[in-house]
This record gives C-alpha cells, sequence and structure tokens, in this order.
C-alpha cells in the first residue's frame, strides 16, 4: 500500500476513534479545564497526530498507547464522582484568598497568585475595591469567585420583599429565515401570529 494511502486512512480512522473518545470523555469548556483534563486532551491530540502520521510506525503499539490514555482518563472521571478523595487528588481543591475581608496572603503564595492579579481578577466580577469583598475563592479551574460584603450586593426583589414572576427560557422562532414551529408552539403561539408581528 502506498505511504499516502496508509497516511489517509489512518488519519480517518483517528479522527473518529479521536472525535467519539473526547465525546465519551464528556463536554468541558477549555477555560474551565483543570490541569489533568488539559494535559489529557493534549496528550491524546498529539498521540493521535503521532500514529495518523505514521511518526509511531507500530499502529497496535501506537493505539494501545492511545486507548490507555482515553481509558485511563474515562476511568478517573468515573472515580472522581464516587470519591472525594479522588476528586480532590486528581482534579484539586479550591483555595480561599480572602476571608471576612482578609487577604489570605499563605494562600496567595500557594496559588502563585500575585497581589496585582488578584486585583485584575476582582476587577473582573465588578469587585473594584478590595475592602468591598466578605469572600474570595479560587477554583481548581483557576477562576476565581467573589462575595461581596452584604452591604455592597446589589438590591433583590427578595431585599426589597417583592415576589416577582418567574420568567420563561427565551425561544427562537426563526433562524436563517426559517420559521421553527417547535419553538412558536412552545410559546403556544402559531404562524399567522408570528406574520401579524412581522
Amino acid at each position: 500500500m502506498k505511504d499516502w494511502i496508509e497516511i489517509l486512512l489512518r488519519s480517518i480512522v483517528l479522527f473518529f476513534l479521536t472525535f467519539f473518545s473526547i465525546k465519551i470523555m464528556g463536554r468541558r469548556q477549555p477555560t474551565r479545564m483543570t490541569p489533568f483534563h488539559f494535559v489529557n486532551y493534549i496528550v491524546i491530540a498529539i498521540l493521535a497526530a503521532l500514529i495518523s502520521a505514521n511518526i509511531i510506525k507500530n499502529l497496535v503499539f501506537g493505539l494501545i498507547v492511545l486507548g490507555v490514555w482515553i481509558i485511563f482518563s474515562i476511568a478517573l472521571d468515573y472515580l472522581s464522582l464516587k470519591s472525594k478523595w479522588i476528586h480532590d487528588w486528581i482534579n484539586g481543591k479550591e483555595t480561599i484568598l480572602i476571608k471576612n475581608g482578609k487577604v489570605m496572603e499563605e494562600n496567595l503564595m500557594k496559588t502563585k497568585l500575585t497581589g496585582e492579579e488578584l486585583l485584575r481578577d476582582l476587577r473582573s466580577k465588578n469587585a473594584f475595591n478590595i475592602a468591598n469583598v466578605e469572600f474570595a475563592i479560587m477554583e481548581s479551574t483557576g477562576e476565581i469567585n467573589v462575595l461581596l460584603k452584604s452591604d455592597k450586593k446589589p438590591v433583590t426583589s427578595y431585599d426589597l420583599g417583592r415576589k416577582v414572576s418567574p420568567k420563561s427560557e427565551p425561544q427562537t422562532v426563526i433562524l436563517d429565515g426559517t420559521i421553527l414551529n417547535e419553538s412558536l408552539s412552545n410559546l403556544g403561539l402559531n404562524q399567522n401570529w408570528l406574520k401579524i408581528q412581522l
């Protein structure tokens, strides 16, 4: 068999194998990925590329290595759902950065976060003054969540003692010029109503 045909066939098979493997491993947003998952996805992608480009010559050995990375990743994800200890060991634990309005300097050092980086992340959460922050925590994904002091939070209808009716989810009734009848019927409307509105 010619080399280019073999590479083409390997690439097609590995494309679908990797696609289905990542679907089984679960959806994750790149910004919310833990280092463990990030490394897994990168290694699986590199292995698939090396096998498909015939850099790893022995196809069977390459598929065994790829299978081990995929199966271990799925197994560890499953075990982390069943055990808090395994979950914390794989994904890490959250770290308290501000507690009762006080910056936890030792935790800042543990996370290798500078004061300027902390202030930048607080500003991205609309906390422009550190004195307004009651509690800040760094999640295992690296994202920082902030709880403002109670007198600095925006007023809600609950605070005012008022009840508001729940909002329903928005429905798209026209997409790319096509009327979506299912969305209209979910809203209890029809095409005649839509035409009147248009």
